[in-house]
């Protein structure tokens, strides 16, 4: 199995997982794995970049909000729960923040993977998580988030392993007989006359 196939399982494997409460840490750091063999399948340094900043930026809004609604509620004993209101208002808001943040990053990650692979799905699903982050603030966001999370899954297993680039290419010095040639897709010998690669269907120049 190449590393786009390892990066097509594990990362499907690992949408299903987000959506099964209890273990969706599993499925993030399985879609984390598969990032970065997608960003070293095709060379390109940015996807994993991206997909780690949404990733820390999700785990940072978190972890400041819970600090400071638990801070909010402590205080909130001795301040007749001013300070607790004070605090789930502004921790909720900060994890509000850190949301659109990561969803950000994840969109330009998922573009530059749809451009790529040639998978559109990647890019519809970031847009939806992104407009999903923001409309959390009036919940229907939450459901925006649910379907982007679906798309996330149908767009890993869409992934088409024999992407150009990525296969091993026909040795040059071994050239091809007379009357053939290589598709320089896929690697595939065919007629010298063919147009259109019989196996993956590229065109020939």
């Amino acid at each position: 199995m190449t590393r786009l196939g390892d990066a097509k399982l594990l990362g499907g494997i690992g949408s299903i997982l987000l959506l099964i409460p209890g273990v969706s840490i599993v499925g993030y750091i399985l879609i984390l794995i598969a990032g970065k063999f997608i960003s070293d399948e095709l060379g390109d340094k940015s996807i994993f970049d991206n997909m780690l900043y949404a990733v820390i930026a999700g785990i940072v809004g978190v972890a400041a909000a819970a600090f400071i609604i638990f801070t909010g509620a402590m205080f909130g004993v001795f301040t007749f729960a001013i300070s607790a209101i004070a605090g789930l208002i502004v921790g909720l808001a900060i994890a509000w923040i850190g949301l659109i943040v990561s969803s950000i990053f994840l969109r330009r990650a998922y573009g530059t993977m749809a451009t790529k692979l040639n998978v559109d799905t990647f890019k519809t699903a970031g847009l939806l998580y992104f407009i999903g982050a923001i409309l959390t603030i009036v919940l229907v966001g939450f459901l925006i988030l649910f379907v982007a999370a679906i798309l996330q899954i149908v767009a890993f297993f869409s992934i088409n392993e024999m992407v150009q680039g990525t296969q091993p290419q026909p040795i040059a010095a071994q050239g091809a007989p007379a009357g053939m040639k290589f598709c320089p897709s896929c690697g595939v010998q065919m007629a010298a006359s063919a147009t259109f690669c019989p196996k993956c269907g590229a065109k020939q120049p």
